[in-house]
Formats: C-alpha cells, sequence, structure tokens
C-alpha cells in the first residue's frame, strides 16, 4: 500500500507527549455473537484483516467502539449497508456494554489537537478510506492512526463519520499500557462460553 504524503509530517508532529492524555468512560460494540467467544476476544483480529478507517490492514490490530447507542446504531446501519445488505440480511448481533480505561490517547476530537496536525474535522469524516484502500492507497485517518500508533498511542477518540456529533473510541491493544482497563460490564446477562472476554 502507498504510504499517504502526509505522514512523515504527522508522525513529526505526533512525537509531542504532551498530545496525549488518558480517557475512560463507557463504550459500546456490537458484532456476531461468534466472534466474541474464545480465542477471539478482544483482540482487534477483524480490523487487523481488513482494515479499518483508523488502522491500516495487516499491520496494527485495533477494536472499535462507540460512545452512545445511537452512534453505535448508525455506525452498524452504514456498515451492512456498505456490504449490499438489505433487511432479510441483518443477523442476531450482540451489543455489549464495556468501560474503558486508557492511559495514553490521541483526541481528534480536539480542535488543538486538529490544528497541530494541519487538519480539519471534514478532512477526516469524509475521508472515503475504503476506496483508498481498494486503490492501495492509505487514507489520511489511517496515516493518521499509524503514525499514532508508530509513537506507541494505546488508542483514539475520534468523530463519528456517520452521526454528527456522535464519537468512537479506537483502541490499540498492542499497545495496552500498565493500569488499562477494559471490562466487559453486565458480565452476568453473557453465555457461559463468552466470559473471559476483558482484554
Amino acid at each position: 500500500m502507498k504510504a499517504h504524503p502526509d505522514f512523515s509530517r504527522f508522525f513529526r508532529f505526533l512525537s509531542d507527549p504532551a498530545l496525549y492524555t488518558p480517557w475512560s468512560g463507557r463504550v459500546l460494540r456490537q458484532t456476531l455473537p461468534r466472534w466474541l467467544s474464545t480465542p477471539y476476544r478482544i483482540t482487534g483480529a477483524g480490523a487487523l484483516l481488513k482494515g479499518a478507517r483508523w488502522n491500516v490492514k495487516g499491520l496494527m490490530p485495533a477494536v472499535y467502539g462507540s460512545t452512545d447507542p445511537d452512534t453505535l446504531h448508525e455506525e452498524g446501519v452504514y456498515k451492512a449497508r456498505r456490504f449490499g445488505w438489505t433487511d432479510d440480511d441483518f443477523k442476531p448481533k450482540l451489543t455489549l456494554s464495556m468501560q474503558w480505561q486508557l492511559q495514553h490517547v490521541l483526541d481528534l476530537t480536539s480542535p488543538e489537537v486538529l490544528d497541530v496536525l494541519g487538519i480539519q474535522q471534514t478532512d477526516i469524516v469524509g475521508c472515503d478510506w475504503e476506496q483508498e484502500q481498494l486503490n492501495g492507497r492509505e487514507a489520511i485517518t489511517q496515516a493518521i492512526g499509524r503514525a499514532a500508533f508508530e509513537k506507541l498511542a494505546e488508542g483514539l477518540v475520534v468523530p463519528s463519520a456517520r452521526r454528527p456529533g456522535g464519537v468512537n473510541v479506537v483502541y490499540y491493544p498492542a499497545h495496552r499500557r500498565e493500569g488499562t482497563i477494559i471490562e466487559t460490564l453486565d458480565r452476568e446477562t453473557l453465555p457461559q462460553d463468552m466470559h473471559g472476554l476483558d482484554a
């Protein structure tokens, strides 16, 4: 894949440790139940295999979550339509409520961080990362994610491209730090073989 032309600039700017902050909050994830049982857990393997908005295919495992149900729904509907699903194609999904406490994240909902990178929010929410990836090019969002990942960021806080005002959180499990919490809530409601999901 051809690197984004601004990757080197992003990498240089993201050397500043002051850009990274802790983040904690509730996160919602939705997926087919079969991917949540051992040994898959919360590994980011799916995003690693396919690539996504904030991670490069084959390079960076990443776990995506939304901070509210409406954003989760809009992200899920978009993903289904992207694959050409009709209403009849929708399958049962399991929604997990989780508590994440991360130590070292880049907050791309912050105007100050965007200014440092020399970008606007429209540059990242309007990015067609899928088409860029299909064309063998690294999307601007993937370039930012890769630069942060190579600076050992634990994750990103990002604006939703599907719901104005919505916020998603991206966790890079390869860079988990001491004190980080990835905890599944309401564990007693999960099927027995899905216990042990916490990263």
